[in-house]
């Protein structure tokens, strides 16, 4: 691992979050950037102390995936701040089913307090927005249990298609759909839960 590798897969995961036409999976992580570009860069040795840092692909692999998943475009100046993104991110990793169950949990406790219909859960409710968007938003729950729940209900497109929504959340919509690859899980386990969940709520 150098700086220059560093910086190729900085360019390619940052296209990937916050372009809606590239696709890391698909184009295989090829992006424009050579050597020359990389020398020239007056930040060129931030890459060279993270690749001595992290040491190998995969960890710097997820380094990046963390922070672009968390809304920081700047990890390579953040310090600290980077740091405790990857930490976060592993974390959840390691108890991805119990977050998605306690984030289902909250989101019905939610429209239970707030005496809303369980179809405001998902759904657009007299122009409020739905509650898992208010909750994902507000940090209430995860961004991975979002990205879980799209994969099995196509719930973002949906948001999209909202103006409102489109026009002041379409950067945070499109993480979560960026994430999707990202985020492992138990595909068969988490889809029973979560139909369990729907048809509670019928």
């Amino acid at each position: 691992m150098d700086g220059f590798k560093a910086y190729r897969y900085y360019l390619a995961l940052k296209l990937h979050f916050t372009s809606d036409k590239f696709n890391v999976f698909e184009n295989r992580g090829n992006v424009k950037g050579s050597r020359e570009a990389f020398e020239a860069r007056n930040d060129r040795y931030i890459f060279e102390k993270l690749a001595r840092k992290i040491g190998n692909d995969r960890d710097i692999i997820q380094f990046f995936v963390a922070n672009f998943a968390y809304g920081n475009e700047s990890a390579i100046y953040a310090g600290q701040e980077a740091d405790d993104n990857l930490a976060e991110w592993n974390k959840r990793k390691q108890s991805i089913t119990k977050i998605f169950i306690d984030d289902l949990a909250s989101l019905l406790t939610y429209v239970e307090i707030n005496k809303l219909p369980t179809s405001s859960i998902f759904d657009f409710n007299f122009n409020e927005y739905p509650a898992a968007l208010k909750l994902f938003l507000g940090n209430k729950i995860s961004i991975e249990t979002l990205v879980i729940i799209n994969e099995l209900d196509h719930i973002v497109e949906h948001w999209l298609d909202n103006p409102t929504v489109q026009h002041i959340w379409s950067n945070e919509l499109l993480r979560i759909k960026k994430l999707t690859g990202f985020v492992k899980y138990d595909k068969e386990k988490l889809r029973k839960i979560f139909t369990h969940f729907v048809e509670e709520l019928d």
